[in-house]
């Protein structure tokens, strides 16, 4: 079908990879110059896959990079990339800056990430800092976002403090309530209603499923937060970071059992362009924006379908790339204290918006 570029699942070189059709499955043939030859099925149904229309601007999805700034969190999430180093001391307010300076003048959006960027106790100072930047340098920074699981933000009056700062959106990882409990998801929730009261912008709310049986209870809740958030993501789990060996599950999946509930309730679907690839596929049910994702992993991680955001630069010494890729190199490097051995070639490293709009 097509040449792509994978990794070995083994030692994550960067490898030749190429697609094609079989029993009514997409799958992948990757070769690594240590281990050898592999197949791995990337998507099961191939009818589906073939009706994925790639459209970076179908959708406004603004631009930006994300940048860790702790490796510190209060939560344990069970399916989550970054393993907590809660003992480290959080990087210096000016190296942090310093890679900021680093990046491209059109990067977009400075996005704060972690582990949880709200355990750092001078963030509000780190926003500003960031802030500054931009008005110091003229770079095009549209906005300071902070990517967060919302605990933080039932304080009311440190969420005032972070937008006189200069934090202008936030993305929140809500999840189950069954994940940490119905206290840190009752704090969540406050903090949504926060955000919303102090007019900060809350970009998108995501959940990570355990299991299927956790598809009504989100949905549910989604329609009851309505218009609280631009979009709501809701995605299944997968074999990178904390909870190797999951069961394997594909895109087709997923959007199949969450319309299946969507029909069973009678609400409205309708498909909207966007940037769909083989991980995500976007859709308004009753009005209301769902990004529906299926991560891949490194046996079936296919680079043609992430020339695009989000874009991190979260592993030291490569180039900043797409969100899904970097956190697998990141597993691989720190999680598995793993030697990197290339680097992904320029055609997958970050793009303007301007650069995706002439080579989609």
């Amino acid at each position: 079908m097509a040449d792509t570029l994978s990794l070995c699942e083994h030692c994550y070189r960067h490898v030749f990879a190429y697609k094609f059709k079989r029993d009514g499955q997409i799958w992948m043939g990757k070769k690594c110059p240590e281990h050898g030859y592999s197949e791995h099925v990337i998507e099961r149904d191939a009818d589906f896959y073939e009706s994925l229309k790639f459209d970076p601007y179908g959708y406004d999805v603004p631009s930006g990079i994300m940048i860790e700034v702790t490796d510190r969190c209060n939560l344990k999430c069970p399916h989550c990339y970054h393993e907590p180093e809660n003992a480290t001391t959080d990087k210096p307010i000016d190296l942090i800056l310093s890679q900021i300076e680093s990046w491209p003048a059109d990067a977009g959006s400075v996005i704060l990430a972690g582990a949880e960027p709200t355990l750092r106790k001078d963030l509000p100072e780190l926003i500003k800092r960031v802030v500054n930047l931009q008005q110091v340098t003229g770079r095009d920074f549209q906005d300071v976002t902070i990517l967060t699981n919302g605990v933080k933000f039932a304080d009311r009056a440190w969420v005032r403090e972070i937008k006189q700062a200069g934090c202008r959106a936030v993305m929140i990882g809500l999840n189950h309530q069954s994940y940490q409990g119905e206290t840190v998801h009752r704090k969540q929730l406050e903090g949504i209603q926060n955000c919303k009261e102090e007019g900060i912008l809350l970009y998108y709310i995501g959940y990570t499923l355990e299991n299927l049986d956790h598809i009504p209870d989100v949905l549910e809740e989604i329609q009851l937060l309505g218009d609280s958030a631009t979009q709501y993501r809701v995605r299944a789990g997968s074999d990178i970071g904390r909870n190797p060996d999951e069961p394997r599950y594909y895109l087709s999946d997923h959007v199949k059992a969450i319309k299946a509930y969507a029909d069973s309730r009678g609400w409205t679907w309708e498909k909207i362009s966007a940037d769909d690839n083989l991980y995500h596929y976007m859709v308004k049910i009753n009005g209301i924006v769902h990004r529906l994702i299926q991560w891949s992993d490194p046996k079936t991680i296919d680079m043609e379908e992430l020339r695009c955001g989000p874009w991190c630069d979260f592993v030291p010494g490569k180039p900043i790339s797409n969100f899904l890729h970097q956190i697998m190199l990141r597993d691989a490097a720190v999680n598995k204290n793993m030697t990197l051995w290339d680097t992904v070639p320029k055609r997958y490293q970050f793009r303007s918006r301007e650069q995706m709009r002439q080579d989609p």
